[in-house]
C-alpha cells in the first residue's frame, strides 16, 4: 500500500478479525499446544475448575485437552450438580453422577452403551409417532405421500443417531445407538402403519395414463 493511499477492504476486514480475536481470547487460546502446556502449570484445583467451566460441545478441542490433562494426573472430578453451563443432555456427565459405575471402568462402559442405545431408539420412535398419527390417526394415505414417509422413516433413523451423538456418545456406545435407532425402525416396519404405507405404495394407479401427444 502506497503511503497516502487507504487501505483495501481485505486490509480493513483482517485487521478488524485481529482485533475481535483479541477481545474475545487470548493468543494462546487459538493454539491447542500453547494452551496444552498452560493446563500443565495450572495447580490441581485450577485445573478442576476449569473443567466444572468449559462448554464441552462448543469448544471441544479444549475441552478434551482439559480431560487429558486430568487422565495425566489421574484426576477424576466428582460431579454434584449440572456443572457445565447450557448442557442439558450430556451422557458421559450424567452417567459420571453415579460412584458405582465410575468405580469400575466396565460398568461405565456397558451403562454408556445402554444409554445411549436407548436414547437413540426412544428419539427415533419419537420421530416415527407423527407419521403414525397421520396414518393411522388422520389417514393421510396415498402414493405420493407413501414416498415422503418412507424418506421420513430414514430421517427419523439419522436423527436418533445424531442427537445421541450430540449427547456425547463416542466410538462403540455410537454403533449401539445406530443398532438402537436400527431396531426401532425394523420394528415399524412390522406395524400396520407401515403395511398401509407399503400398500398404498404397490397398488397400481387407478387414475388412466394419457398421451399428452394425444392431447394436443
Amino acid at each position: 500500500m502506497k503511503k497516502g493511499s487507504l487501505p483495501s477492504d481485505g486490509a480493513l476486514m483482517g485487521l478488524k478479525w485481529r482485533i475481535i480475536r483479541k477481545m474475545i481470547a487470548p493468543r494462546w487460546w487459538f493454539n491447542l499446544q500453547e494452551y496444552r502446556r498452560r493446563l500443565m502449570d495450572y495447580s490441581d484445583e485450577e485445573l478442576v475448575d476449569v473443567y466444572f467451566h468449559i462448554h464441552p460441545v462448543q469448544y471441544r478441542d479444549h475441552y478434551l485437552c482439559v480431560l487429558s490433562e486430568l487422565r495425566r494426573r489421574g484426576i477424576k472430578p466428582q460431579i454434584a450438580e449440572r456443572p457445565l453451563p447450557d448442557v442439558r443432555w450430556w451422557l458421559p456427565q450424567w452417567l459420571e453422577k453415579c460412584p458405582w459405575l465410575t468405580a469400575q471402568s466396565w460398568r461405565y462402559r456397558l451403562a454408556m452403551g445402554f444409554a445411549s442405545g436407548l436414547l437413540s431408539a426412544l428419539l427415533t420412535g419419537l420421530g416415527l409417532a407423527p407419521v403414525v398419527l397421520l396414518v393411522s390417526g388422520l389417514n393421510f394415505t396415498g402414493r405420493m405421500l407413501s414416498v415422503l414417509y418412507l424418506i421420513w422413516l430414514v430421517g427419523a433413523l439419522a436423527y436418533g443417531v445424531l442427537m445421541t451423538y450430540r449427547a456425547g456418545a463416542r466410538g462403540v456406545p455410537l454403533l449401539i445407538a445406530l443398532l438402537g435407532s436400527a431396531g426401532t425402525s425394523w420394528l415399524f416396519l412390522g406395524t400396520p402403519t407401515f403395511q398401509r404405507i407399503w400398500y398404498d405404495l404397490l397398488k397400481p394407479s387407478t387414475t388412466p395414463w394419457v398421451n399428452p401427444l394425444v392431447v394436443f
